[in-house]
């Protein structure tokens, strides 16, 4: 098991045919964020989500934000510059393709001002993952019996027992079958 750690980002991008509104919903929902963390994550600037966490919290992360409609980014985490050097220039996130785990080296870059704004652990993530209801379990909040509709019979009557309900002429049975050529072997 490697001992890589990642982080997740967020730069505000959607996934293709989702739309913003309803992917904001469904961040706020999954966050309990407020306006103003929508407004910081949907900036369009590179948001750290969470950081220094394995593989599979991060793909946690992943995929509770494709099914809201957002587009995050995993990757090593960037490290910070050291006082007085220059500071390396950011790869750009891809553009084209949902997420990505890239394991290539950034250089020596000061992290986002913006780390963990939304204080979500991976536990908090696992519990917003879709289940399925119990048999027999109501599923809408507000439920109301349906009226039995009603059906004019009138017109109907019941054939005695026996009776045959078929009114198309039988076809006279197939003659039967020529054994005139099957012998019984003797032992």
């Amino acid at each position: 098991m490697s001992d890589q750690l990642y982080e997740v980002a967020f730069s505000g991008q959607i996934s293709e045919g989702a739309v913003l509104d309803d992917v904001k919903a469904k961040v706020a929902k999954m966050f309990n964020a407020d306006d103003a963390k929508l407004a910081q994550l949907f900036s369009g600037k590179r948001v750290v989500i969470k950081k220094n966490i394995d593989q599979a919290t991060a793909a946690k992360y992943q995929s509770a934000l494709n099914r809201a409609g957002a587009q995050c980014e995993i990757r090593p985490p960037v490290a910070a510059a050291a006082p007085g050097a220059p500071a390396a220039v950011e790869k750009p996130a891809p553009a084209a393709s949902a997420v990505q785990i890239e394991t290539g080296d950034y250089g020596e870059v000061a992290p986002p001002p913006a780390t963990d704004p939304l204080g979500i652990t991976a536990n908090d993530i696992e519990d917003l993952a879709a289940s399925i209801a119990p048999v027999g379990s109501k599923l809408q909040q507000k439920y109301s019996e349906a009226e039995a509709p009603e059906f004019d019979l009138s017109g109907f009557d019941l054939a005695p027992v026996g009776s045959e309900l078929n009114t198309r002429a039988k076809n006279p049975d197939p003659p039967p079958p020529d054994t005139g050529g099957i012998s019984l072997a003797e032992e």
